[in-house]
């Protein structure tokens, strides 16, 4: 198998369902093409460059996989059919993916993100700036 990154733009103007909708429509060709979908990232919508089709704004969507170049085909055919589709990007990263070390690095990668917890400042902080003290060394 190869691995694979591919970027795609739906219409802005489409409700959040359809957009749900299509990701999950283009989510199991990779999987039923024999392929292994390791991230998908949605960046949200975002106003286009220039306009594209009458218009200003796409969502935007980011699938990191593993497949054949067949899945490619399968999958970039399916993207030129769908009308809420309006760019795509697919681009091969490597010509080999051991498909269990990738998924593994995913994970810790996932486990080593910072939780939202940790970037609150410390409670002796946060009393200290009520009280209207500086924090010492030892309290940062």
């Amino acid at each position: 198998m190869r691995h694979y990154e591919s970027v795609w733009v739906v219409h802005g103007d489409l409700p959040d369902e359809e957009v749900k909708s299509a990701i999950d429509k283009f989510s199991k060709i990779i999987t039923s093409q024999g392929g292994v979908l390791f991230k998908l990232e949605e960046w949200g919508r975002r106003k286009l460059a220039y306009k594209i089709d009458g218009t200003l704004r796409g969502y935007y969507i980011l699938m990191d996989f593993a497949g054949t170049p067949t899945t490619v085909r399968e999958l970039e055919r399916n993207y030129r059919i769908d009308d809420r589709v309006i760019r795509y990007l697919t681009v091969k990263k490597a010509d080999k993916v051991d498909v269990a070390a990738r998924q593994a690095e995913i994970a810790a990668q996932a486990q080593a993100a910072p939780a939202p917890e940790a970037e609150a400042p410390p409670a002796a902080a946060e009393e200290a700036a009520e009280a209207g003290e500086a924090p010492t060394a030892e309290e940062e």
